[in-house]
Order: C-alpha cells, then structure tokens, then sequence
C-alpha cells in the first residue's frame, strides 16, 4: 500500500492518503500535501533540521474535521514561515484533538522552492475509511 499518490481533479489537485493507523493516515496525508507543493515526492533538497510541534485541542464528531485542521495548520505555517517540511510524527490523535512534530528546512532564495500554491484545505468528497490495510481517504486542495 502506497502511503499517498496524487490524483487529478478538475481545476484544482487532490490526494489519496493510506496508512496502517490514524497517525499513519494523517502523517502520510501531510507528506503527500508536501510533496504536491515542492513538487518533488521525496524531497530530496530538504534538510528536516528545523521541528514545529501542532496542537490542536478540539472536540471533534469526526476526524475528517480534524484532518483538515492538521493539514491547514502545517499550510499555514509554510506559508508564514516558509518551511518546507518532510518529516510528519503524530504523537496524539483522538477526538479531542492532535499533537505531532513537522520537519524540515526554511526555504531561502536559491534553494528549493515550491511548485504548486495550495490556497485551501477542503471537506469536498472528504471521507476517512477503514479497510482491510487500515485507513484511506480522498483529499482536495484549492490551488
């Protein structure tokens, strides 16, 4: 089971995220929104020395919410302070919030940048569901 691969959808890009576990969905969730904006899968240029901790304290009804808020909070920090990150650790994940580390490297002129602009995380189509190998979903980013 791949942990995420990119698909087409009309004006705008989306994800299919899997993993083994919730953590495992959602860390594989921010490492494809990650590589949708470099443009580079393995983000091979990026050096994860710099770490931000999220959390996200939040009684939700259902995880779909909090995933978008995840993946929105690290959007919102590459965007203010332009890290590029590669290295995602879900350390708490329940229904009343999530608690993980990003890693990864400040881009600088020169360096690497980002291809794509993700404006928006979205709840269009946005179901998590348990199968056989654990969990999956559909994600689609507003570019």
């Amino acid at each position: 089971m791949e942990p995420y691969e990119i698909i087409e959808h009309t004006a705008d890009v989306g994800l299919r995220a899997n993993g083994a576990t919730l953590k495992e969905l959602f860390q594989n969730a921010a490492r494809g929104m990650f590589a949708i904006i470099s443009g580079d899968e393995r983000h091979d240029d990026v050096t994860p020395g710099t770490r931000r901790t999220i959390q996200i304290k939040k009684e939700v009804d259902a995880l779909e919410e909090l995933l978008v808020d995840w993946l929105s909070e690290l959007l919102y920090i590459f965007n203010k302070e332009k890290i590029l990150f590669k290295i995602f650790r879900v350390h708490e994940l329940n229904n009343d919030g999530i608690k993980g580390d990003a890693y990864g490297e400040r881009m600088t002129p020169g360096g690497t940048a980002a291809r794509t602009e993700i404006k928006a995380v979205t709840f269009h189509g946005l179901t998590i569901q348990e199968n056989m190998r654990g969990f999956s979903c559909n994600i689609i980013f507003d570019v």
